[in-house]
């Protein structure tokens, strides 16, 4: 369910990756230094590794001191052979995230939604516990609330057969209100997609519309994003739309899950967009065009969530070559989204493969390697 895994946004401890050119990137621990961005050639080397590693095909979008870049490798679809178009929309999973927590907060801004309000005052009586949850809590994953995700998405083959099936907000979040709170709520980071379901709802809550339409009013036409829309339960991506896969089956064969109805993530996971549009959204954000300074402080604020990884409210955090650079990554059926940007030194990178829950770690590491090979350059030799 657009998960986060552990292991993967530990970017931080991709140090020593190598290049297409057998340099490596600076560690995180080094002092930053200014290295030139990598090379076309170089981008579509990695991009190529990732696709060696297991994945049908790989888009990238960079922005940096050599301009705007798109680099393709492998197949966006496995009937026709034929590549991926650079332009190709694509479910960003996780990355929605960032998206919920920037319309929540400009409800903060005018006063609608106080950040450390209980959830309750806005939605009574979704949650039966009598802890209380802040909208703060929920935004930062410190809510303690069970993520359904791992009941509806539990392994590939009901993933699969599941692509079909409609869901409205409050049956998901009864799902995840079966379980105990665990922990309870502010005390440690636990990633549940509830949380933005929550959030998603609070939006309708609040505004009186629906939650596609306060996203279009409060980002995506202040930031310019033609390309990006909820998908809701509608299963179809209209073209050009890279195919997604999954890995189904024993033995496990590559089954095209493009068509699927995402109304299981709504405002958690349920966005399609290109990799030119997640990058203007993440430019116009950390610019400061979404939000006013002192919410755009609160969204930074980050707090331990996995190894080497911070996260603040929608946005996650993690150092490279010294760096600090903010994004989010995400995973649902047949796509894969990593996007992090370094607003300091203006360079910025959106990665996404079409194949999301069954990749395999090495094209995860692949993934990230060329992350940190645009954020922090190549190093001259010697």
């Amino acid at each position: 369910m657009s998960i986060v895994h552990p292991r993967a946004v530990a970017v931080a401890t991709l140090v020593c990756l190598v290049t297409s050119m057998g340099t490596a990137v600076a560690a995180p621990d080094r002092p930053a230094v200014v290295a030139p961005p990598p090379s076309t050639a170089a981008l579509v080397q990695q991009a190529e590794r990732i696709v060696a590693a297991g994945v049908p095909g790989v888009v990238v979008e960079t922005r940096d001191e050599r301009g705007r870049r798109t680099v393709v490798a492998g197949t966006g679809d496995l009937r026709t052979n034929r590549a991926p178009r650079a332009d190709g929309r694509f479910r960003i999973g996780s990355v929605t995230k960032s998206f919920t927590a920037t319309v929540v907060l400009s409800l903060v801004a005018e006063g609608r939604v106080d950040l450390d309000a209980p959830v309750t005052s806005y939605l009574p009586g979704v949650l039966p516990y009598p802890e209380l949850i802040s909208v703060r809590e929920l935004l930062q994953h410190r809510s303690g609330l069970f993520d359904y995700g791992t009941v509806l998405w539990a392994d590939p083959e009901l993933v699969a057969r599941s692509r079909f099936t409609d869901h409205e907000p409050a049956e998901l979040v009864g799902i995840a209100t079966r379980e105990p709170l665990a922990p309870a709520p502010g005390d440690a980071f636990g990633y549940s997609n509830t949380d933005y379901v929550l959030l998603g709802m609070l939006v309708e809550r609040v505004t009186g519309h629906d939650y596609a339409d306060e996203l279009e009013r409060r980002v995506l036409r202040p930031a310019d994003l033609r390309d990006t829309y909820v998908s809701g339960h509608v299963p179809g991506l209209p073209r050009p739309a890279m195919r997604g896969y999954e890995a189904v089956g024993s033995p496990a064969r590559l089954t095209d899950l493009t068509v699927y109805n995402m109304s299981v993530a709504p405002a958690s996971g349920d966005i399609v967009s290109t990799t030119a549009d997640v990058n203007r959204f993440y430019t116009a954000l950390l610019g400061g065009r979404l939000l006013p300074d002192r919410l755009l402080r609160e969204m930074q604020q980050a707090l331990p969530a996995f190894p080497g990884f911070d996260y603040g409210l929608g946005l996650g955090r993690t150092e490279l070559c010294g760096q600090e650079v903010w994004g989010h990554v995400g995973g649902v059926p047949g796509y894969g989204t990593y996007s992090f940007t370094d607003p300091a030194g203006g360079r910025q990178v959106t990665v996404v493969v079409n194949q999301g829950l069954t990749q395999d770690g090495a094209a995860e590491d692949a993934a990230y390697a060329l992350v940190a090979l645009e954020l922090c350059g190549v190093p001259s030799a010697g």
